[in-house]
């Protein structure tokens, strides 16, 4: 029988207390769980037409069940739901594609899927069930509310049934004329006992965003988070389940300055499920670029999404007309509005905040004359779940819902810093562990994008006139605080 000494014992467990499954952002981009930040479909001042493009990739070896969730951006409500069966090193593709009003998904992959709402000849048709007639939430009811939002790719878990993978997989023997056999594999009655195993993780997903008259494409990487749960969450695509909320075990690692964060998030000691996620999406400060280049007739929005807020917000899930914290406010007719002080200006206002604009020259503008209480200061509110933040005087992803910053500035191209207000004496835009001591996590989980455009028009080329605009992309970078 092998002993341990007591002090290499203590150092064992030690080790072994910080290497515990917990959900982590992955550093290599691939997961159990894919985040979406933006999908659009919406139509710019010109006339023009955005489409929104996604690839979710199967990298690994065995044969996964994923859940796939679109959500409207507004209350993060559930538009569209698909589990989609993938193959080893398969990849799936589809794309959202306008209608009036509203958006569809459509897809010619031969991967198997089974929806909700099903399938149709044409596509999958985004719906507005769940916020409209008995389902209100205060909000628009009708389906351009779905034109746009986010979505999230869920592993729940690697099937075993052997009916279903020869049907999913069969033995294509280099013909690769043969296809899956969907109907054969769907019948199957899948369970999380013996039919599908945990998940493994290794999904890799991206989104493009095209503007085909523009010429014009923004792509993004989706943020993966991997070890999000030890055990198989298989469901039906009608049943809510699974969500963000079904991390398992309730655990997080956060990397920092100082090395890896642990905390525990114990639900029957006051912890809400979802905050294992929450607290490794948090940031404390949101940084980016923004290019307003006259030159090039430049536009910037900034797109961020808090994918865990309607956990927090939303009355018909936390059952209280009060936001739970991190969050500030409860979801009505209004949005939940977020407050990030004062967009930046040279105005003195009380509640100024941290948020700020800095020039090239590290130049930014500073509350000198006093003016208040009129004209009333220009506060920037998150108000939705999945937000765009549009630099003035642009609009570039023509959100009806935009928030504005930079009216009261001038600087034409530089960087920004977003920190979400803290209250005196208010555990607002905090998140605290459920550990001995506990662990503070301050801001609020934010993930997304930079997106801005460089128009030049037509110009002459070597055979004759070429469209010249371009479209760039830049992930935001975050700074968590934790004390």
């Amino acid at each position: 029988m092998l002993r341990l000494a007591p002090a290499l014992l203590i150092c064992w467990v030690a080790v072994a207390s910080t290497t515990a499954l917990a959900v982590h952002t992955s550093q290599r981009g691939l997961g159990q769980v894919l985040l979406f930040p933006y999908y659009t479909v919406r139509s710019t001042d010109a006339g023009t037409t955005y489409n929104t493009l996604l690839l979710i990739t199967n990298t690994a070896s065995d044969t996964k069940v994923v859940r796939v969730r679109f959500r409207e951006s507004a209350n993060g409500r559930e538009v569209a739901a698909i589990n989609v069966f993938l193959t080893p090193f398969d990849t799936w593709a589809a794309a959202l594609v306008p209608t009036n009003p509203g958006a569809k998904l459509v897809t010619f992959d031969m991967s198997c899927i089974d929806s909700n709402p099903a399938v149709g000849s044409s596509g999958i048709p985004l719906t507005n069930a769940t916020y409209s007639g008995a389902n209100a939430d205060g909000g628009d009811q009708t389906l351009d509310r779905t034109a746009e939002g986010f979505f999230e790719a869920i592993e729940m878990g690697v099937v075993q049934d052997q009916t279903a993978l020869a049907a999913l997989h069969p033995d294509r023997a280099n013909d690769f004329t043969v296809l899956p056999d969907c109907p054969a594999a769907l019948a199957v009655q899948l369970d999380n006992l013996t039919r599908v195993a945990p998940p493994t993780g290794g999904l890799m997903g991206s989104a493009f965003i095209i503007n085909v008259l523009d010429g014009t494409l923004y792509p993004y990487e989706a943020t993966a988070l991997d070890d999000f749960s030890s055990i198989a969450t298989w469901s039906p695509v009608t049943a809510s389940g699974p969500t963000l909320q079904d991390v398992n075990p309730k655990a997080s690692d956060v990397l920092n300055g100082s090395g890896t964060v642990h905390s525990t998030w114990d639900t029957g000691n006051g912890a809400h499920p979802a905050d294992p996620v929450t607290a490794v999406l948090m940031q404390d400060q949101l940084l980016n670029y923004f290019i307003l280049d006259k030159g090039t007739a430049s536009e910037t929005d900034w797109v961020v999404t808090m994918p865990t807020k309607p956990f927090y917000t939303d009355p018909a899930l936390t059952g209280s007309a009060n936001a739970i914290p991190p969050f500030e406010a409860a979801f009505t007719a209004g949005g939940a509005p977020d407050y990030f002080g004062i967009a930046p200006t040279t105005l003195l206002y009380p509640n100024q905040g941290d948020t700020v604009m800095y020039d090239r020259e590290g130049r930014y503008p500073v509350g000198s004359i006093e003016l208040n209480p009129n004209p009333p200061p220009p506060a920037l509110y998150f108000k939705w779940t999945a937000n765009v933040l549009t630099f003035y005087p642009g609009d570039l992803l023509a959100s009806p819902g935009r928030a504005f910053i930079g009216s009261l500035v001038g600087f034409e191209n530089g960087w920004a810093r977003l920190v979400p207000f803290q209250y005196p004496d208010s555990f607002v835009h905090q998140l605290v562990s459920t550990d001995v001591p506990p662990q503070t996590y301050f801001g609020l989980p934010m993930i997304g994008f930079m997106a801005n455009s460089y128009v030049n028009g037509t110009l002459s080329g070597p055979t004759g006139p070429v469209l010249s605009n371009y479209g760039a992309t830049s992930p935001h970078k975050g700074l968590p605080r934790i004390q």
